[in-house]
């Protein structure tokens, strides 16, 4: 019997076929070596992390996306597997969704592709200030770094304002960057986080407790996410569920307003006001893992599994392509005969 490779000698292989351009054959490998790794295990979520990647580089957005939520489901800090989540939403225009996956990606693992790709992500929502921020700490580590260099030029010669008119004796003012006001909810938000790092989670939440009461910023659910999360690092989960609540319903339609929140209550116990708000983000997200896995767990604590079925039954009929939505069904089906069974 052969002994399987080493993961990382595998993942070496990939590389060597990815660089020639040899795309399939990389996925090919990785598609053959993942079933001698246990499922679950470190080799295996690495292998199929890339595995992801290697898809995403093919166009094959659909089955990165579904690979890569496989992988943070069991683990939420695979970074490779955060960077193709960043990338697909950066691409659908998902700035805010792109920027919390790439940004966590970026922090676990720093390099000059994740920077390069997280800048983007804040130069097209606008704030080239933190988009030149996060350049210039990754040239700090790279400083030759070609990809990053021609990217770094290309934000400072936007961000830079127009040549003085004819008769200025050719000054030039220094060069700027756009600061978001507060109407622009997103950056202004961003900018908010980035001034508040290097607090401690309970200060930097009662900071901004105090700002979010005045003008417009009462208006901006990014904010009121934001504090969520500087309530949750601080152990404050109730006061989370508060802020996460705030912002679902500041903007009912911000998908990650609905995920903070409803997982918020499912975490702080209280599943039953959870459930319609997970149904409702499947609805949106049918490819959602950790959502589907939810909603199948909390069915059977909450007496729900005709319910469940019938739900998912609906979501297939809006979603035919997610074959998946079978196995939610057939095992929703044999708890409710399950439970008829013992009746």
């Amino acid at each position: 019997m052969q002994v399987p490779e080493d993961y990382k000698t595998i993942i070496d292989k990939c590389w060597q076929l990815r660089r020639a351009k040899r795309f399939t054959e990389a996925e090919l490998l990785l598609q053959e070596n993942l079933e001698n790794f246990t499922a679950g295990s470190f080799a295996h979520r690495v292998l199929k992390a890339n595995l992801a990647d290697v898809l995403l580089q093919q166009g094959d957005k659909k089955a990165a996306h579904e690979t890569a939520l496989q992988v943070l489901a069991e683990d939420p800090d695979q970074a490779i597997a955060l960077t193709v989540i960043g990338l697909i939403e950066l691409d659908q225009k998902q700035y805010s969704e792109a920027i919390e996956n790439l940004k966590k990606a970026f922090e676990l693992v720093p390099g000059g592709y994740r920077a390069g790709r997280l800048a983007r992500a804040y130069e097209l929502t606008g704030d080239l200030e933190k988009a030149l921020s996060v350049m210039n700490e990754a040239l700090k580590h790279n400083p030759r770094d070609g990809f990053l260099l021609r990217q770094h030029n290309k934000l400072k010669q936007k961000a830079a304002v127009k040549m003085p008119l004819e008769g200025d004796q050719g000054q030039s003012e220094p060069p700027a960057v756009n600061i978001p006001e507060e109407k622009d909810h997103f950056p202004y938000a961003e900018q908010m986080r980035a001034r508040l790092q290097g607090l401690e989670p309970s200060e930097a939440a009662a900071q901004l407790q105090k700002a979010i009461k005045v003008g417009e910023r009462k208006l901006n659910p990014y904010l009121y996410l934001l504090l969520g999360d500087l309530h949750r690092e601080a152990g404050y989960e109730e006061e989370a569920v508060k802020a996460y609540r705030q912002a679902y319903e500041l903007d009912t339609q911000n998908t990650q307003a609905l995920s903070q929140y409803l997982f918020a209550l499912r975490r702080s116990g209280r599943k039953k006001e959870a459930w319609p708000l997970l149904k409702e983000l499947l609805d949106r997200r049918p490819d959602d893992v950790t959502a589907k896995s939810s909603l199948l767990k909390d069915a059977g604590e909450l007496n729900k599994e005709k319910e469940a079925a019938a739900f998912f039954e609906e979501l297939l009929e809006k979603y035919p392509d997610r074959k998946e939505l079978f196995g939610a069904i057939r095992k929703m089906q044999k708890a409710i005969e399950h439970k008829e069974g013992q009746e």
